[in-house]
C-alpha cells in the first residue's frame, strides 16, 4: 500500500506552487558580490556570519514578523555558507537569532519555551494547544526497555485525535500575547551532533516537540536518515505553520499545502481547524494564509536552481529516498 506521503503523483509536483512565496527570480538579477555592512566581507545575497541582506538586497527581500521568538542553536562544525538556518535570521531578524554552541542562553527559567527535537517525551504541536491529541506510539515499536524512537526516529508517529466531540467547541481563544509557546528552539547540526547539545542541563529539561508530517525537499539528503528530517529552514516553517492554525484556523482558500507532501493524519487533524475568509486575508490573527512562507524563499530559488541545472538522481551527494 503506497503511503500518502508518497503517492507519485505528489512526488513529482513542484513542491511550492501557490505558496506565498515572492518573486525570487530577482536574485537572478543580482550581479557579482557585495561587502557586507557589517564585516566588509565579500556576499553574494546575504552575510551568513552577520545575518543581514547585502548590496540592493538590503531593499528588495521580503521581511517578515513571526507569531514567535526563533533560537537557532549552530553546532560549530556546521558550514554557515551551506546552513538554511540563516534564512530564518535575514528575512525575519527581529524575531530570530542565532546562538552557536556551547554560548548558548539558559533557557530553564525562561517560560514557554519549547525544543523542537524527537526525545521520548516529545509532543505533537497539537497538544501544546490542549487538543485531545496523543501519539500513537504502539508498544515501544517492539524496542527493548530504555531504547525509544527518540534515537533516530526511523519510524513516524502517528498523531491521533481522540473522540471528544463536546471539547471542540470549548476550545479557548488564542491571540498573539496567550501563546502556549513564546520561543521555539532549533538545533541547526547533524544528529550526531544534536545528541550531544541536547545533553546540555541548560535545553535539556526544555519540553521537546516532534515534527513528522512532511517530508523534506532539502537537495543534500542526510545519509541514513527519513525524508521527515527536516532542513532547519523547513522545520522553522513547519512548526510556524501548526501552532499557527491550532491556533487561529486554516484559510479555506490557501492551496500552498497541496503539494508539500504532508501527512494526511495532518490534514485530518487541520480539517475542523479550516476556516473561511478571505482569500486576501493574511493578518497576524488570521487563518493560515501563508503568514509564514517566504521564510522559503532563498530555499525555493536553490530548489529551483538545483533541479534546472542537474540531474539530482545522477548526484550521489543529491540522491534521495522516495
Amino acid at each position: 500500500m503506497t503511503h500518502p506521503l508518497e503517492a507519485p503523483q505528489r512526488h513529482r509536483k513542484y513542491p511550492f506552487v501557490h505558496m506565498r512565496i515572492s518573486d525570487h527570480s530577482v536574485l537572478d538579477t543580482i550581479e557579482g558580490r557585495h561587502n557586507c555592512r557589517l564585516c566588509n566581507r565579500s556576499r553574494k545575497f546575504f552575510c551568513y556570519s552577520c545575518y543581514v541582506p547585502v548590496g540592493e538586497l538590503e531593499e528588495l527581500l521580503p521581511r517578515l514578523e513571526l507569531p514567535l521568538q526563533v533560537d537557532i542553536i549552530k553546532h560549530k562544525k556546521e558550514i554557515d555558507g551551506k546552513s538554511s538556518a540563516v534564512h530564518a535570521a535575514v528575512l525575519a531578524p527581529r524575531h530570530v537569532r542565532i546562538h552557536t554552541f556551547p554560548d548558548i542562553p539558559d533557557y530553564r527559567a525562561e517560560p514557554g519555551v519549547v525544543l523542537i527535537f524527537p526525545s521520548a517525551t516529545a509532543l505533537a504541536v497539537p497538544q501544546l494547544f490542549e487538543r485531545n491529541v496523543r501519539l500513537q506510539t504502539g508498544d515501544n515499536y517492539g524496542l527493548p526497555k530504555g531504547h525509544h524512537m527518540g534515537t533516530m526516529l526511523r519510524r513516524r508517529m502517528d498523531e491521533v485525535e481522540l473522540e471528544e466531540p463536546q471539547a471542540r467547541h470549548e476550545r479557548r481563544t488564542w491571540t498573539l500575547d496567550n501563546l502556549p509557546v513564546r520561543r521555539a528552539v532549533f538545533i541547526d547540526s547533524t544528529w550526531n551532533q544534536s545528541r550531544g547539545i541536547y545533553a546540555d542541563e541548560r535545553v535539556r529539561g526544555l519540553r521537546t516537540v516532534v515534527l513528522q508530517n512532511r517530508l523534506s525537499q532539502f537537495w543534500r539528503h542526510q545519509r541514513g536518515s527519513p525524508r521527515w528530517y527536516l532542513a532547519t529552514i523547513e522545520a522553522i516553517h513547519q512548526f510556524l505553520l501548526e501552532v499557527h492554525i491550532n491556533a487561529w484556523g486554516l484559510n479555506t482558500q490557501y492551496r500552498g499545502l497541496d503539494n508539500l507532501e504532508i501527512t494526511e493524519g495532518f490534514h485530518q487533524l487541520a480539517a475542523p481547524l479550516r476556516t473561511q475568509s478571505a482569500i486576501a486575508d493574511v493578518g497576524r490573527e488570521a487563518p493560515y494564509n501563508g503568514q509564514y512562507d517566504n521564510l522559503l524563499f532563498f530555499f525555493a530559488h536553490m530548489y529551483d536552481l538545483i533541479h534546472k541545472y542537474y540531474d539530482h538522481n545522477d548526484l550521489i551527494a543529491y540522491r534521495r529516498p522516495i
